[in-house]
């Protein structure tokens, strides 16, 4: 598991495309699927669309290919995590809190779930408090949802061309997590070096201001 989401991080902080869809999708998702992985995908998008960067009004612009440090007057993303691991704690679940490394990434590498169900209570009871950590900025119009679905139908034939077996995004969707349920090794070369070729650095560029 590690090692999957060492890569999904990886990926994710490359570009600000995906970075931005990524946490559109996530934010609208209501996919099935085993808690750990949501709340671990949760997290993981929500850290690389609030941490880095060098603009100190932490604004993600069209133009910029990264997103920038967001912060928050009142509550911080790291303080969002902390203050998410101690509402889950008070939801009666076993939920330690998070290291960071270097680069404020949150680590849970002890996160153990006993109960599925009360899991997903907890984390339903508690997830605004990450959501209010995190900009306005990521709510997007129809003309630039439209223009990241191209982009991901786009990467996709990119990376077919590439040689990777890779799928279309599912419909309507776009971004890393549009291909979620993909059977894609992320963490292998071949995936690597393909998506630094295609990935798109800016599919806005194109649209009206």
């Amino acid at each position: 598991m590690a090692n999957i989401w060492s890569s999904t991080f990886s990926i994710i902080n490359r570009s600000y495309f995906w970075c931005l869809s990524s946490y559109k999708s996530i934010k609208n998702s209501t996919s099935r699927g085993s808690s750990k992985v949501k709340i671990l995908t949760f997290v993981a998008v929500f850290a690389a669309c609030t941490i880095g960067g060098e603009e100190s009004q932490g604004v993600v612009t069209i133009e910029s290919t990264t997103a920038t440090t967001v912060v928050d007057e009142e509550t911080t993303f790291e303080e969002g995590v902390l203050e998410f691991a101690q509402c889950m704690r008070e939801e009666g679940i076993n939920f330690p809190d998070p290291t960071f490394d270097i680069d404020g990434n949150p680590q849970f590498d002890n996160l153990e779930i006993e109960n599925e169900e009360e899991f997903e209570s907890a984390f339903e009871n508690c997830e605004d408090i990450l959501r209010n950590a995190l900009p306005e900025q990521f709510d997007l119009d129809p003309e630039v949802e439209a223009a990241l679905v191209d982009a991901s139908l786009e990467f996709s034939q990119c990376m077919r061309d590439q040689g990777i077996d890779f799928p279309d995004p599912k419909p309507g969707e776009f971004g890393f997590f549009a291909f979620r349920d993909a059977d894609i090794d992320f963490s292998s070369e071949a995936v690597q070096e393909a998506f630094e070729i295609c990935q798109p650095e800016n599919p806005l560029e194109n649209l009206d201001d």
